[in-house]
């Protein structure tokens, strides 16, 4: 079947997209032929276009920029026809379609009566002509998540929808009223726009995407779920929590609510800034509606006897201040950016008051200096929403991410040391007249979201950052700099120019000083122009343009691309394959050319031609399980964080490496860092001593967890040595904020206590032994739990296991509902022997099949290895995303019992469960099996081997299925 023009050999061709197929579309994040990924599909593979649009917006026509780029090289003639009914249309959206040669655009003025006409139409010298008619305009919302239903339909004698449509928009087109926008136009068109009475702007807000509304004083969902959480962990008996959650999710309306249902008779809010204090007084009255319950101490405020004090730690730390208070004065502390928690002036008063309930706020829990601030909590983290999760239950901004090809500095000749590039040579090589021109250029060509310019740009270097600066302001920008020398109250000016309408400022330029911490909302343009070579920085500066504003619809990002070593850093971190998943280049090289289909909600992704090829290139050189590639990413851990990493840096540490893969090489953490000749005196102790190295080797190759029994039991053992299986529930319930049920879990506790006692691989290591159901622990491990430094080290790698499966696994479906198995979760064939308590031993399980019970287990692997036998290789295979091909082992038919299973399985009771992988091995490592629920017989045919259709009780996402079908 044809899917492109004669003379398109840069398109490449996708299976999934056809022009001569009837195809009903709707905005789908994870599917791989939505409304948009059409319409750009069908605009590249077209000789002639024309839109026919009630109303354009700037956050539409943006995202079909390097598409118009590429049309615009080719000469393809576009006609867009669009209205001013109810003022939606932007008059910048028109000049951002008219600055491309090839695109016409006439404006139909509307008065009083409705157009809501959307259609468009692809003409092609192959006579595969089509049309997409439907509810979408051109705009974010209706291209990318809005709830929209568009079917598009190829020309054919039958169906002559596009012959049709296309007669209708020739006299639209050629209609005495539709006029060709001139600036003159535009500029009358902004003045009538501006003044829309109220009724008008609510119609034209109603048409933008959700984003940009105020908050209602209602609890957002991220905020409903950490409450209950809340109240379940305070009714398990914690006395303390923290709250992780992105910037600009409302951790300060949280904290409110969660007062409003406490109800304490005192509260004390405390932080290092007064800002803050009169931004979360303000929140505080919101919702309370009262202004006499708020006090403030800082600077002249002394407002000591109010029920709810709001105080910075300057003044509440000095003793004269302190002992004012009895210990017990108030109920609830809260400390908003908890992350500060471990200064002196903290503790001390932290030390100094007994409270009822603390509550810790951060959106950046990475240990300062070394030292756990989460343990000041008793590393109870109540609730966690990072950044890739805030975007996607849309409590920030979407942004739109353009990856530009940059040709105009050659990174090949630029020295390399430790992986890094030399400053002072990338500094000269980016600091030239042509690369500003050219940086310039795309600005224009790309464009932002309003009418005014608020930019942050990311250089390499102080003397970039001034250049810059001076090149943009000799050619009519008005911008500055700022780096790491600059005072603290000379940024926070500066900053507040940016933010401030009436001053001309527009453009920032910077290093690493933006990295966290600042909230700059009004943002609208981030540009990165040095290498990104860390992920953690990129996403921390990605951070920086996402806070919700009114009127803010997205962030632009425009990221220059050249031919550098880690030109793949960027798409690793928006795919959100940087540490959870681990490092899969196949799926990587699938979300780079099918346009990132996993991109949080309502984002969006467009790397061009050079630079997806140039990315690609840099991908295929990958080799995870290199020495020389895992002393690169270790050693840029450890410049990112400061300091030597420990396992804790990778739980808190959002872009992190995966310690996976160290862990895999080295087998221990201590091994890894000895392999990095970055031992610590204390360490080179540890890894001489054979029961410690044993110790934290056993521990750390249970990671990452797929259940908690082991280390829960170990957890609790450190304070009392005899463990029974309630204590295992008890501290569960306590730990997870869960109910669970002691019989649910009796059996699987008493055979994690089990594995516990035995040795592990060719360890002799015994954790202890069970009698009774109760888990005794050795002397041994006792006596290291008396070691104040090495107990801490054996503390946390048992608390990076359990919150990392906190993290990974919804406790309420695999704990509480007794499930065991989490959809799209990873295990291997031992991990299951575990989980399904069967009588097997592990590693004896190597078939396609296993039975426990009444379950049957299907192991498949899609793409065979060549030292298969040629009686194993089974014809396995997805037909679309809810049904999967099976071929069953040679011996089974129709007729076996084993056959007659598969067939009656609902009927008998038998549950059938899919695994699936698509490589035995990867990067060196055995692949474990992708969990794809439960099954049921759809269908068969032939017999020894049986050849089975199977429904999947849930279809898979689309973007895993693209990735297992490649």
């Amino acid at each position: 079947m044809i899917t492109y023009s004669y003379n398109l050999p840069a398109i490449p061709l996708k299976e999934d997209l056809y022009l001569s197929r009837v195809d009903v579309l709707h905005n789908d994040r994870q599917s791989i032929k939505n409304f948009f990924k059409t319409l750009k599909h069908e605009m590249l593979t077209a000789d002639q276009i024309d839109f026919m649009v009630s109303f354009v917006r700037m956050s539409g026509v943006q995202l079909l920029t390097q598409a118009l780029i590429e049309l615009e090289k080719r000469q393809i003639p576009i006609r867009i026809l669009t209205t001013t009914y109810l003022g939606i249309t932007e008059a910048k959206a028109l000049r951002h379609l008219l600055q491309f040669k090839n695109v016409e655009v006439k404006v139909l003025p509307v008065k009083n009566e409705s157009f809501h006409t959307k259609a468009y139409l692809f003409k092609r010298h192959t006579e595969l002509n089509s049309v997409i008619i439907g509810s979408s305009n051109l705009s974010h919302s209706a291209l990318i998540n809005g709830h929209e239903l568009n079917v598009k339909i190829p020309d054919s004698e039958h169906l002559p929808a596009y012959k049709q449509t296309q007669a209708f928009f020739k006299n639209m087109w050629h209609d005495d009223k539709a006029i060709i926008p001139t600036e003159e136009f535009l500029v009358e068109y902004e003045q009538f726009t501006s003044s829309l009475n109220k009724k008008n702007q609510m119609f034209v807000q109603e048409e933008k995407a959700p984003y940009a509304t105020s908050i209602e004083i209602t609890p957002n969902e991220m905020q409903k779920e950490a409450l209950k959480n809340l109240a379940l962990t305070r009714k398990n008996g914690n006395t303390k929590g923290v709250i992780i959650a992105a910037t600009g999710t409302g951790k300060t309306f949280l904290s409110a609510f969660d007062v409003y249902a406490f109800k304490p008779k005192r509260l004390l809010f405390i932080a290092h800034r007064e800002e803050l204090l009169d931004g979360a007084i303000k929140t505080f009255n919101t919702l309370f509606k009262d202004e006499s319950l708020f006090g403030k101490l800082a600077g002249t405020s002394k407002e000591f006897d109010r029920p709810f004090l709001f105080s910075t730690i300057q003044s509440l730390h000095k003793d004269h201040v302190l002992e004012r208070f009895e210990r017990d004065a108030f109920d609830y502390i809260i400390i908003d950016e908890f992350h500060h928690a471990e200064a002196a002036t903290y503790l001390k008063v932290l030390n100094y008051f007994n409270q009822s309930f603390l509550l810790g706020l951060t959106a950046t829990p990475e240990r300062m200096d070394g030292k756990d601030v989460l343990a000041l909590c008793d590393n109870n983290v109540v609730y966690e929403i990072r950044l890739r999760d805030a975007l996607q239950a849309q409590l920030l901004v979407p942004f739109h991410y353009f990856g530009v090809s940059d040709t105009t500095t050659d990174y090949t000749v630029i020295t390399v040391r430790n992986g890094t590039y030399d400053e002072k040579q990338l500094t000269k090589a980016l600091s030239t007249h042509q690369r500003v021109e050219y940086i310039i250029e795309k600005v224009k060509t790309y464009g932002y979201d309003g009418d005014t310019l608020h930019c942050l740009g990311f250089c390499v270097s102080i003397e970039h950052a001034q250049f810059m600066s001076e090149e943009f302001n000799l050619r009519g920008y008005n911008t500055t700099y700022l780096t790491g020398a600059d005072s603290v109250e000379y940024r926070s000016k500066i900053i507040a120019r940016l933010e401030d309408p009436n001053d001309p400022l527009q453009i920032i330029f910077t290093i690493n000083i933006f990295n966290e911490g600042v909230d700059i909302p009004k943002v609208n343009l981030l540009l990165f122009l040095r290498p990104t070579e860390s992920s953690t920085i990129f996403i921390q500066q990605l951070g920086r343009g996402l806070r919700r504003i009114t009127g803010k619809e997205f962030v632009t990002v425009l990221d220059f691309i050249g031919n550098y070593q880690k030109s793949f850093v960027v798409p690793l971190a928006l795919s959100g394959q940087t540490n959870a998943k681990g490092f899969d280049k196949d799926s990587l090289r699938i979300s780079v050319l099918h346009g990132f289909a996993d991109a949080p909600a309502g984002s969006y992704i467009d790397l061009d031609p050079v630079t997806q090829r140039e990315v690609l290139d840099r991908i295929d050189a990958i080799r995870m399980n290199s020495s020389e590639m895992l002393k690169n990413l270790y050693h840029q851990f450890k410049k990112e964080i400061g300091r030597s990493p420990e396992i804790m840096d990778f739980l808190y540490s959002d872009q992190s490496p995966s310690l996976t893969y160290f862990i895999y090489k080295y087998k221990s953490w201590l091994k890894t860092k000895k392999a990095m000749k970055d031992l610590n005196e204390q360490e080179e102790a540890y890894i001489k001593d054979t029961l410690k190295s044993e110790v934290f080797e056993r521990l750390e190759q249970q990671l990452p967890l797929k259940w908690p029994y082991e280390f829960a039991i170990l957890d609790f053992a450190r304070t009392k040595h005899t463990v029974t299986v309630d204590d295992v529930i008890h501290y569960l319930e306590k730990k997870f904020s869960i109910n669970l049920s002691s019989e649910g879990h009796r059996t699987i506790i008493v055979r994690a206590m089990d594995r516990l006692s035995k040795p592990y691989k060719k360890q002799t290591l015994r954790f202890g032994s069970v009698e009774d159901e109760m888990f005794n622990v050795d002397s041994k491990i006792i006596a290291l739990y008396e070691e104040k430094d090495v107990s801490q080290y054996y503390a946390d790698r048992l608390e990076y296991g359990l919150t990392e499966f906190r993290r990974s696994y919804k406790l309420n479906h695999v704990l509480e509902e007794e499930k065991k198995l989490e959809i799209y979760q990873n295990y291997t064939r031992n991990d299951l022997i575990f989980l399904f308590e069967a009588s097997a031993k592990e590693g004896t399980w190597r078939e396609g099949v296993s039975k426990v019970d009444n379950h049957y287990l299907l192991f498949i692997t899609l793409n065979k290895s060549e030292k298969v036998d040629e009686h194993l290789l089974y014809k396995d295979y997805f037909v679309d995303p809810k049904n999967f091909h099976w071929q069953s082992q040679n011996q089974t038919s129709h007729t076996s019992s084993v056959g007659q299973d598969y067939i009656n399985h609902k009927k008998c009771e038998i549950h059938i469960h899919l695994f699936v992988r698509k490589f035995t091995e990867m990067h060196g490592m055995t692949l474990p099996f992708t969990y794809l629920g439960e099954i049921d017989y759809r269908k068969s045919h032939g017999d020894k081997p049986m050849n089975i259709i199977w429904e999947l009780h849930q279809p898979i996402p689309e973007d895993l299925f693209i990735d297992f079908i490649r």
